[in-house]
């Protein structure tokens, strides 16, 4: 999936590139392909998905007609643009996940074994290295392989950066401000169930002493 993307990001930038040197034409089917086949993964089942080397996959049956289209250099940007946002996309899941597994992590378990501790870890380690990896391909390709768009990618991962950092910094005062609202209701809790134990307490207290004046009044008429 994530490779998927890196590799069209490689050809659109080799595209791109050519588009910009020289006009180019690419092949366009005339009809629409018939019964494209696709796998379905689910992302959460299985972590070699997301990262899964793309491999070619047979394409069913599509006319033979074809001819050639002109394929500017806007077109093969857009074309990159689309695939950068995939994999943003598919490095939020990523980052959602290992976001969980975090706040799993910090939640006791007395049924955790030291295995699966140790394989949660490794699977998130692995997944963040490689996601680095990919990070650093793409940009080596942004920079060096596309000329022109290097320093629109540049400043949009910079700003992108400042952004993350930003929400970063929202998202912990958040979850201060939630701990603080969770800790002052169950002040107020404790609060209103001191109260209601005093106002019972002198109840008891004022219907004792009634009690025993009544007894007192009885005692001193007999």
């Amino acid at each position: 999936m994530a490779n998927s993307c890196v590799a069209a990001i490689r050809q659109g930038a080799s595209l791109y590139k050519q588009a910009k040197e020289s006009f180019l034409e690419v092949k366009a089917a005339a009809d629409e392909v018939v019964g494209i086949y696709k796998e379905v993964t689910g992302f959460w089942s299985n972590f070699g998905n997301f990262f899964k080397k793309p491999t070619s996959k047979t394409v069913a049956k599509a006319r033979k007609k074809e001819k050639f289209v002109a394929y500017t250099e806007t077109q093969a940007a857009s074309d990159i643009v689309k695939q950068l946002t995939e994999f943003f996309s598919l490095q939020d899941q990523l980052n959602a996940y290992l976001r969980a597994e975090e706040l799993k992590a910090e939640v006791y378990n007395p049924n955790m074994s030291n295995a699966e501790m140790m394989g949660s870890a490794m699977n998130r380690i692995m997944c963040q290295q490689q996601m680095q990896e990919l990070e650093v391909t793409i940009r080596e390709i942004m920079v060096y392989q596309t000329p022109g768009l290097a320093d629109l990618y540049t400043q949009t991962f910079e700003l992108r950066g400042k952004m993350q950092e930003q929400q970063t910094k929202a998202r912990l005062a958040q979850e201060a401000q939630d701990r603080r609202d969770s800790w002052l209701h169950r002040e107020k809790e404790k609060n209103l169930k001191l109260k209601i134990a005093y106002l019972l307490a002198t109840a008891f207290l004022l219907l004792y002493v009634w009690l025993w004046l009544i007894l007192l009044n009885r005692w001193q008429k007999t």
